[in-house]
């Protein structure tokens, strides 16, 4: 869909229509986790990351904001969440959090390049035409 479309769904939103909200979760979820992944070098991470940019999004209210981009919008939310993150020392639990680093851990980050190979190869050649753009978009945005 495009931006038109994103507004129009916006509008809904602001009407408190629930389902477009889930209309941006699902049409977004995966390409926020790739920029998040970009910045916390873990997709579980990354993960909660993003669902928390949700969830945060939705209690706070904060789609009433949106004015130009949705998902300009949610990608600039996502990128402060994770330095939010990295800002903070210790989780819930008292364990300590970091961000790994791509050396880090040569052999984690390996395994996940072989992965990443792997589903490219195994991949339908209109399905790898999207997900390169989504991440040409998330790069550019």
């Amino acid at each position: 869909m495009t931006s038109i479309d994103d507004m129009a769904v916006l509008s809904e939103l602001k009407l408190g229509n629930i389902k477009a909200y889930q209309y941006f979760f699902l049409k977004y979820y995966k390409p926020l986790c790739l920029k998040a992944f970009t910045m916390v070098g873990n997709m579980k991470r990354a993960q909660d990351v993003v669902q928390h940019t949700f969830i945060r999004i939705w209690e706070e209210k904060l789609y009433l904001d949106i004015q130009q981009s949705v998902g300009g919008f949610l990608y600039q939310q996502v990128h402060l969440d994770c330095l939010d993150q990295a800002r903070e020392p210790q989780n819930e639990n008292g364990e300590e959090q970091y961000l790994s680093h791509p050396n880090e851990n040569a052999t984690e980050h390996q395994e996940l390049s072989k992965q990443v190979l792997s589903s490219i190869d195994n991949m339908p050649a209109e399905k790898l035409k999207l997900v390169l753009e989504d991440i040409r978009r998330i790069r550019y945005s």
